[in-house]
């Protein structure tokens, strides 16, 4: 017989239950602390914040402002659901001008933790004291402290241990922390800002520091020296901030950080909007980084949209998309022009090695007659010139038994205008014509004793019995370079190159901890690096493919990946930073590179110890051909 099941009544849950519950939409790890708490102490008015670390949070969060204070009465308020001095009725949600205004974080968090509460204004002579255990109130009292608050929160999720289970590992859980200090520190001018973690000082920032200034001390002097200053402005929105330049890209949007009327934000419209304003400068996959502080009307947003505040919602999206683009783009272009010397806008040299347009072969193309060129001289215009591919010179080779010459491959003849077969004509003697499409190769080859030929400086051809190897120069020395590299690394007797001058990396305050947890890593990868203090480390000894210039870009790309973390669950993530280490290898030859026999032949002799799949380190196909058959049908010799 089956059972009935069990229907149970609706019923008002307690308090504490009902607390535990808003504290899992607020309080989803350390760093939403962090934020709470600091966005209050902003909200007091405070020109100075110290927020000390423990354990990446775990064990203690404490946030000190030099901020106005609460009275007994409000203190014992602000730990109550939904009590706040920042909303009285609902048009104000219309027009928050304050980072908070729900009235529920600090309740939701002494809900989870073992939390303290110190507050004092300047017009009272002693501080109020709270303490209240897992959402029930243990203490209150007075206390000597200075003006200000200062909140203490131990021991987070002590009563919901299931809760502290999905917590990551420490580096991680630091670096949401940091990164919400960073982000207040950037958009808060005027307001000094200092982070200590476990008594250490992982970040201080002076009061009087400029925007530029503290980009500087978080993410290093590096970067400063590679951004401009934005300043637009249409009818609704204005904008302001510092942008990199089109060199400085990363792999991730890591480095983009937006702030609308103070609060930082995620926005889909703001962050395509921004990258918009770099298409054409930025290639797949990079990603520009910038600080942009939006202002605008309350009325023309809905920052009440999310749990943690997090997101905010424009009335009109594609105009906020729109005027963040313009801005971006004329910040950008101006910045391009003055990284470009004029000479390199139009330059005489390159020109000859610019394939000028040629006719399609598959419909026949008939030079200009003699009448044609005389009408068009008779209108006032010059005469047509026939495309024809200019043919470089190219020195006599001794031992080569072919001669090239300067004259052209064919000389138009003049016909009598009667005679010109008309452009129908043409496609009906030669009818449909198999387009010729070389395959990428991916099986073994083992290229023929010919000697390779370049084409456009940047091809190699190969003769083979029944085909036509074609090489990408550059695709190939990258290739070589990354198996040298690699063969290098596993080399049992493999030493490091020892530097005479160490090479100095300043990384951001949230990534030290990374580094000197991946030391190992980086040794794998070629890269002996050592603390230097505070968020310094050095390079002191390098593989020898490495070229010392490129070392830097290179650790910071491989640094950027460590970030996600997602790459440690992974066995094969060595192999993937091995590809961004070959960045820092020596030079591999570029597309355009005119490059010496001796060259051409080292490229085709390291081709063919090559083992398939012939790729790049970057997935690109190196070889394509072209077989006999193919151009036997183009030039219909064969069916």
């Amino acid at each position: 017989m089956e059972t009935e099941p069990k229907i149970s009544p609706v019923r008002i849950l307690p308090a504490d239950v009902a607390n535990k519950i808003a504290a899992g939409e607020v309080v989803e790890r350390p760093a939403s602390v962090v934020k709470e708490l600091v966005e209050n102490s902003l909200d007091a008015g405070a020109t100075r914040i110290v927020v000390r670390i423990v354990g990446a949070g775990r064990r203690l969060i404490e946030v000190v402002d030099n901020g106005h204070g609460m009275t007994e009465q409000d203190a014992l308020l602000s730990v109550e659901r939904h009590a706040t001095s920042k909303v009285r009725i609902a048009d104000d949600l219309d027009s928050i001008q304050t980072l908070g205004f729900r009235g529920e974080a600090l309740a939701s968090i002494a809900a989870v933790s073992r939390f303290e509460l110190v507050t004092r204004r300047a017009d009272s002579e002693t501080a109020t004291q709270i303490k209240v255990d897992g959402g029930i109130l243990r203490h209150t009292g007075e206390i000597g402290a200075p003006a200000g608050t200062r909140i203490s929160v131990n021991r987070l999720y002590f009563n919901t241990p299931v809760r502290a289970k999905f917590l990551k590992g420490i580096t991680t859980e630091l670096s949401h922390c940091i990164d919400v200090v960073q982000r207040h520190a950037l958009s808060n001018i005027g307001v000094a800002f200092q982070c200590i973690h476990n008594e250490k000082i992982i970040l201080d920032i002076p009061e009087n520091a400029t925007l530029r200034e503290r980009v500087a001390l978080i993410w290093g002097l590096r970067f400063v020296d590679d951004m401009v200053e934005i300043n637009g402005q249409d009818d609704e929105y204005s904008f302001h901030g510092l942008i990199g330049t089109p060199k400085l890209s990363r792999s991730t949007r890591s480095h983009q950080f937006f702030f609308l009327n103070g609060r930082p934000i995620n926005n889909p419209a703001i962050q395509f909007g921004f990258e918009e304003g770099y298409q054409t400068y930025l290639t797949i996959g990079r990603h520009p980084i910038g600080i942009v502080m939006v202002t605008t009307d309350p009325l023309l947003v809905d920052i009440n949209i999310h749990p943690s505040k997090r997101e905010v919602r424009f009335r009109d999206e594609r105009g906020m998309r729109t005027a963040i683009r313009n801005a971006v783009k004329t910040t950008v272009e101006q910045a391009a022009q003055s990284m470009t010397p004029p000479e390199s806008i139009s330059s005489p040299v390159a020109a000859p090695h610019e394939p000028s347009p040629t006719p399609p072969a598959s419909v026949g193309f008939v030079p200009p007659t003699a009448n044609e060129a005389t009408e068009s001289s008779t209108n006032g215009q010059a005469p047509k010139e026939i495309p024809r591919t200019p043919f470089p010179e190219t020195k006599t080779n001794p031992d080569s038994t072919v001669t090239f010459t300067k004259e052209p491959l064919w000389t138009p003849q003049e016909e009598p205008a009667d005679e010109a077969p008309d452009e129908q004509t043409v496609f009906e003697d030669f009818g449909e014509v198999e387009q010729v499409e070389p395959e990428a190769v991916y099986r073994a080859v083992e290229p023929g004793e010919t000697l390779a030929l370049q084409v456009f400086d940047t091809y190699l051809l190969v003769q083979e019995e029944d085909r036509l190897l074609i090489i990408d120069q550059h695709a190939l020395h990258e290739r070589l370079n990354y198996d040298q590299l690699v063969a290098d690394l596993d080399d049992q007797k493999y030493a490091s190159q020892q530097l005479a001058v160490p090479i100095l990396i300043d990384v951001p305050p949230a990534s030290a901890k990374l580094v000197e947890n991946n030391l190992d890593v980086f040794k794998k990868l070629g890269f002996d690096l050592e603390s230097f203090g505070g968020n310094t480390f050095q390079v002191t000894s390098i593989c020898h493919l490495y070229e010392d210039s490129k070392v830097a870009d290179a650790v910071y790309k491989i640094l950027d990946e460590l970030s996600q973390g997602n790459l440690f669950e992974r066995d094969d993530f060595l192999t993937d930073f091995l590809r961004l280490a070959t960045e820092a290898c020596r030079a591999s030859v570029k597309a355009g590179d005119r490059l010496t026999r001796e060259e051409k032949q080292g490229l085709v002799d390291g081709f063919r110890r090559l083992q398939p799949p012939y790729t790049c380190p970057h997935g690109r196909p190196i070889i394509t051909e072209l077989t006999l058959t193919q151009m036997e049908k183009s030039f219909r010799r064969r069916q």
